[in-house]
């Protein structure tokens, strides 16, 4: 499986685990599993996305999948077999003899410890069947990563003496039954067993996604090798009452946005980000609907902070996260690129000039998409023409004395200049 290239500038600028800003993350927007392990299973996905379209159309097919069979997932209880499993006293080895001093032994004494190994094996022999009917209603119809996980469970059952001790889950009992199943559990299967759990877990993160993505409405994008990208009615999933708008980008390579300060543009192309990040984890995305590329890397420079240990100033660090980002795109790579706002730590003609610089080195990087933000509408006039280029803006407008932002995306360059009438009106008592 080809991991998706990306750094943790960019995880902090989407805001996917952490939020810089106290804001909701992308990972809690789906963070209601039935199990810490789901839970775990979810937070590798979201944290590490995928540039494999097989994979990701395999994930895509078990998540919107509306009716694969159910199985019962309760925290309580695998959260114990977890602790179960985690005890250090693993038998290496089990005899009848050994099993019956142990329990005589317990009759003088009641032992912790025996307990967790008397539920641990209980609750996990249940697991063990709970998957196995769950394999038997799996049918040639259902999503093909399902039947794969299937497949794994049956290939170990019959493989191992795990099929056998399923079939007859419930018809013995006995301390020897309980010692022997320990000794298989923690130490002659544990490998074993951790897998069939990650299937277990996996299952709960699927059908996580699954109530989510029919809860939200949100759909799921179609990857395309012909370069076609497209959103429609999308959104930031963080913002409240948000105004959803639609967006291509099939033409040229980059793509300019203007408006004014307070327009909206780097939630807008936020929003965008997120979209693609989403995807490429295989997940939903809000949006109505979603074509896009499957590229083999997302950068993006939203919020660099100044080093005051290293001594490097914000526009020195900006002009340090161009050529990183730059050094990421080899010859061939598809890369999705966000630059919000370039060189804003330096003054406008430098900030022109610079950003000019940047973007005819873009220009020959073909194969990547670029998103880049800016207040200097003399950049996307010079721009302007380009067929390597395309122009959207975000409406904004004066009237009777209020800045008036409808946060719509328009095709085109931005007239607007609001700056100097918001300095007025804050500094009108000075």
């Amino acid at each position: 499986m080809k991991q998706l290239r990306t750094d943790r500038q960019t995880l902090n600028d989407l805001g996917v685990m952490e939020s810089t800003y106290g804001e909701k993350t992308l990972f809690s927007l789906f963070d209601m599993t039935e199990s810490d392990g789901g839970k775990r299973c979810l937070e590798d996905w979201v944290t590490h996305p995928i540039s494999d379209w097989q994979m990701l159309h395999e994930r895509q097919e078990a998540i919107r999948c509306p009716d694969f069979p159910e199985i019962r997932i309760c925290r309580e209880e695998l959260d114990f077999i977890e602790f179960y499993l985690s005890q250090g006293d693993r038998p290496t080895r089990v005899t009848y003899l050994e099993s019956v001093l142990s329990r005589a032994f317990r009759v003088f004494r009641s032992t912790p410890e025996r307990y967790i190994i008397q539920r641990g094996t209980k609750l996990l022999e249940n697991v063990l069947l709970e998957l196995k009917i769950f394999a038997d209603h799996v049918t040639e119809l259902s999503p093909r990563l399902i039947r794969s996980m299937v497949a794994t469970v049956l290939e170990t059952y019959q493989a191992t003496e795990l099929g056998k001790m399923v079939e007859s889950c419930g018809q013995e009992d006995g301390f020897y039954r309980t010692d022997r199943l320990d000794y298989i559990f923690r130490y002659r299967r544990n490998h074993t067993i951790a897998d069939l759990l990650s299937i277990v877990y996996q299952l709960d993160a699927i059908r996580t996604m699954h109530r989510t993505a029919v809860a939200k409405g949100w759909c799921f994008p179609t990857f395309t090798t012909d370069g076609k990208f497209v959103l429609r009615d999308f959104y930031h999933p963080q913002v409240k009452d948000a105004v959803k708008n639609d967006w291509d980008m099939e033409n040229g390579n980059i793509c300019i946005f203007t408006g004014s300060n307070m327009a909206g543009k780097s939630t807008t192309l936020k929003a965008i980000a997120s979209a693609v990040w989403l995807a490429h984890a295989g997940f939903p995305v809000p949006a109505s609907s979603m074509v896009c590329p499957v590229f083999d890397g997302i950068f993006t420079s939203i919020n660099l902070p100044d080093s005051l240990r290293d001594g490097r100033s914000h526009f020195y660090a900006e002009v340090l996260r161009v050529k990183e980002v730059l050094q990421q795109i080899n010859e061939g790579n598809h890369c999705f690129v966000l630059f919000d706002e370039l060189f804003r730590g330096t003054n406008a003609r430098d900030a022109f000039e610079a950003s000019v610089a940047v973007t005819e080195v873009l220009r020959g990087k073909i194969h990547s998409r670029f998103l880049i933000s800016t207040h200097i509408i003399e950049l996307a006039r010079r721009l302007d023409g380009d067929d390597s280029c395309c122009f959207y803006y975000l409406e904004s407008a004066i009237m009777d004395d209020e800045l008036i932002c409808n946060h719509k995306v328009k095709p085109g360059i931005s007239e607007s200049r609001v700056g100097y009438w918001i300095v007025k009106r804050e500094l009108a008592g000075f």
